[in-house]
């Protein structure tokens, strides 16, 4: 066991330095075109109309205060403390959950196909 944490810690210090963001608005605004995207924008009042208008506003309001806002917090929470991506930040934390970062890295890489074959 003191060999696997010798050459983690050694891969540690290997890691080069990320950037950072230049302001706090810049973040900001990075942060709300992630949360804000085409679906929100084209396909959320498609869904209200077909399901019935104002009703699918309640349910749709109480799993985003339930569910996707802690979410999301947690994930910009765990990112910002780690410093690392969601790949690197699984495995530092229990490596048994590698798979759920390279999970969120595959699940990014198809949103963004799926957005460039629309626009």
């Amino acid at each position: 066991a003191g060999t696997m944490e010798k050459n983690y810690q050694t891969f540690i210090e290997k890691e080069p330095k990320r950037e950072k963001w230049d302001s706090h608005f810049d973040f900001f605004l990075s942060c709300l075109g992630f949360a804000v995207g085409l679906g929100n924008i084209w396909r959320f009042p498609y869904l209200c109309y077909k399901h019935g208008g104002g009703s699918f506003l309640i349910p749709y309001t109480v799993m985003l205060f339930a569910v996707g806002l802690p979410l999301f917090f947690m994930e910009l929470g765990l990112g910002q403390y780690a410093g690392t991506g969601a790949s690197k930040l699984f495995m530092r934390m229990m490596p048994a959950a590698g798979g759920i970062g390279w999970g969120m890295v595959i699940i990014s890489v198809i949103i963004i196909i799926y957005y460039n074959m629309i626009i």
